[in-house]
Formats: structure tokens, C-alpha cells, sequence
């Protein structure tokens, strides 16, 4: 398969990756509905966490879903980051890439790196993908799965502090690249 850089090209098998339009027709889309990163936002560290206020979870997430669901009935092919991200965690060797880039000394502490390691192994990928989206708490760790260093972290940091932090902007995420034709920017 060749990936066309002229649109128009008819003579080649193509694949249409890209925006050829910003008034054309949508076709797919990725979204994230709100959930566990939501949930833990909290009028303190909103700002840190590049969120502009708390939301009422339970409103945005019927919104998001009826938002979902319009879009389908005009024949888009709505594509769900939770759901692709689990799909993801369930290939064995990608589920050790996105682990060995997260669970790293500077994001859960030196002491904590293999337990924590062990207990997000030990997840469905389900519950990986929610954890990862909606961020890792030390008090989300079973007191009895870990160490005294565990411990320690569960009892200083409280129901703020997050060994992997929560991402609330997948709900807006911004554009990091914009594709034209063949290329990205």
C-alpha cells in the first residue's frame, strides 16, 4: 500500500490518513470520555494538573456519551481512548514499552519502582488503561501488596499525591501535530 501525496492521485492504492479539508466530511475521530483522571480533579490542583475547574463527572460523562452517540448516527466511526489504549495494553510487548516509560524513578520514586511495576502488571488491561489515563495514587495500591516504602508514601502523600499523575486533558487534548497530505508538522 502507498499513501498518496496528492489527494486527487486515482492510479494508487491509497490510504487517506490526514485532513485534506477543514469543511469536508468526518470520518473517524478518537475521543476520551470523561472518568478516574476527572474524578480526581479537585479545586487545589486543578491549575497543576492544566485543567481550568472541577466538572460534575457524572454530567460530563452522559454529555460525552450522547455527543458519542450523535456523532455514530451520522455514520462516524468513533473510536474510544480508553478502549484503544486497552487494545493496546493487551499486545504483550507494548504493554512492557508504555510500563518501562512510566513507571521510572523520577515519576514513582526510587523505592517504589518494582512494586509498582508488579502490582500495574497484575492488572486486566482494562484497569491498566484506566490507571494510566486517570493516574496512580499510592492509597490505589493494596497496603498489603507492597513494602515499608509503600507505606511511607501512602501515609505522606495523602489522597493528593499521585505516583503517576492524572491526564484530565485527554478530554480536550490539543493538537500536538497536524498531518497534511503525506506529511506531519
Amino acid at each position: 500500500m502507498t499513501v498518496a501525496t496528492n489527494p486527487s492521485a486515482t492510479n494508487q492504492t491509497t490510504a487517506s490518513y490526514g485532513v485534506h479539508s477543514e469543511v469536508g466530511k468526518l470520518r473517524k475521530v478518537m475521543v476520551c470520555s470523561p472518568g478516574l483522571a476527572h474524578s480526581r480533579l479537585t479545586p487545589s490542583n486543578c491549575d497543576d494538573l492544566l485543567f481550568d475547574d472541577v466538572l460534575w463527572v457524572e454530567m460530563a460523562k452522559r454529555d460525552h456519551a450522547d455527543f458519542a452517540l450523535k456523532m455514530r448516527d451520522r455514520g462516524i466511526d468513533v473510536i474510544e481512548m480508553h478502549e484503544m489504549l486497552a487494545e493496546t495494553l493487551d499486545i504483550a510487548e507494548a504493554k512492557k514499552w508504555i510500563l518501562d516509560q512510566q513507571v521510572v524513578p523520577n515519576e514513582v520514586g526510587l523505592g517504589l519502582v518494582n512494586e509498582v511495576r508488579a502490582y500495574l502488571e497484575g492488572l486486566s488491561s482494562r484497569q491498566l488503561a484506566e490507571y494510566l489515563i486517570g493516574g496512580l495514587a499510592a492509597y490505589d495500591i493494596p497496603e498489603d501488596f507492597g513494602s515499608e516504602w509503600l507505606r511511607m508514601a501512602q501515609q505522606s502523600s495523602g489522597i493528593t499525591g499521585y505516583l503517576l499523575p492524572p491526564l484530565p486533558n485527554t478530554l480536550y487534548t490539543r493538537d500536538t501535530t497536524c498531518w497534511i497530505y503525506g506529511g506531519v508538522t
